[in-house]
C-alpha cells in the first residue's frame, strides 16, 4: 500500500480539497471515480459508465517527478499523487 495525496480542481483552480490516505491504485481509481460522479447528473453518470462521456476516465501522470493518475473531467476533477520518495513508475 502506497501513501496517496488526493486533490480536488475546478477548471486550473484547487477546490481545497486535499487528502492523504494509504490505498492501493485500484481504491484510488475508485475513489476518483466516485469524486468525480458527485458533480455529474444521474443520467450524465450513466452516460459516463456505458456511453460516450468521459468523466470516468482516468490517466497516468507519466511526465511528473512522482507517479499519480488524474481524472479527465472537464469542469471539477482529481488528482491522485503518491507521496513516498521511494514511488513506483510505469
Amino acid at each position: 500500500m502506497q501513501a496517496w495525496r488526493i486533490e480536488g480542481f475546478r477548471g486550473d483552480r484547487p477546490t481545497g480539497l486535499s487528502y492523504r490516505v494509504t490505498a492501493g491504485e485500484n481504491q484510488i481509481r475508485t475513489l476518483l471515480e466516485r469524486l468525480c460522479a458527485r458533480h455529474l447528473t444521474e443520467d450524465e453518470v450513466i452516460d459516463a459508465t456505458f456511453g460516450s462521456r468521459n468523466d470516468f476516465e482516468i490517466t497516468k501522470n507519466s511526465g511528473a517527478l512522482k507517479y499519480g493518475l488524474m481524472t479527465v473531467g472537464s469542469d471539477y476533477h482529481y488528482a491522485a499523487s503518491i507521496e513516498d520518495s521511494d514511488a513506483h513508475r510505469t
